[in-house]
């Protein structure tokens, strides 16, 4: 029996090279009735087209912030569950395979998947043990609480769920600041073998510790229900 049909939505801004790869990852993944929706911030380059060569819906946007433009590309999605993908990541091969079962239990609403970082030697060391202190702390936090943070650049959601607190908000963190504002469920599922590879550009344009500290200063802001504004902050 086939899954569930995705839609698999991603951001861009300036994203050429990074839109083409993904694509092509994915292109050996879809089904039939999957959908690639890429919602573009006005690149300057050629995001766009190497977006539709690859056949994926794009729409075009004023830059917003990633998660408003998350938020308009799931609006679009013609699917009940929604894939969410930054443009620089790289994926496993059984990446939307393992999507497709887990969707197929009709009880679970929310899925999260480990991202590991294409660095080298010592900083992939560092970067990917953060990775993992991060999601593996996230599935202790569930298990315990019932509360669930999912990592925005591989997640997927039911799309009911996922609108029924709007959706991503236009802020740094926006998985986090939609941790708060999620109820409770049991309904989730925390897989370490969904995995994604993503650049390791934050750290090296911003630095590993500048960007830590901006992004928990940022799950502060979204624990009293201001969260900080994405002027400034790359938003693909």
């Amino acid at each position: 029996m086939p899954g569930k049909p995705l839609s698999f939505v991603i951001a861009t801004l300036n994203e050429e090279k990074n839109i083409d790869n993904l694509l092509k990852d994915l292109r050996s993944q879809i089904e039939k009735d999957d959908e690639v929706i890429v919602v573009d911030s006005q690149s300057t380059d050629k995001t766009v087209e190497a977006a539709e060569k690859h056949g994926a819906k794009v729409i075009t946007q004023p830059k917003k912030g990633i998660g408003f433009a998350k938020t308009t590309g799931a609006k679009e999605a013609k699917n009940s569950v929604l894939v969410f993908l930054d443009a620089d990541c790289r994926l496993s091969p059984d990446f939307a395979e393992r999507i497709r079962a887990h969707f197929s239990n009709k009880d679970i609403v929310a899925l999260g998947g480990l991202g590991l970082y294409d660095s080298e030697g010592f900083h992939k060391s560092v970067y990917d043990f953060y990775s993992r202190i991060v999601f593996y702390s996230s599935k202790l936090l569930h298990r315990i609480t019932g509360k669930y943070w999912l990592p925005a650049n591989n997640c997927a959601f039911d799309k009911e769920t996922f609108f029924s607190v709007g959706g991503y908000h236009s802020v740094v963190c926006e998985d986090t600041d939609m941790m708060f504002r999620m109820p409770p469920s049991r309904k989730v599922v925390y897989d370490d073998k969904l995995k994604l590879v993503l650049s390791d550009r934050r750290f090296r344009e911003n630095g590993f510790f500048r960007t830590l500290f901006l992004w928990g200063w940022s799950d502060v802001a979204a624990l009293f229900g201001k969260g900080k504004k994405t002027s400034g902050y790359r938003t693909g």
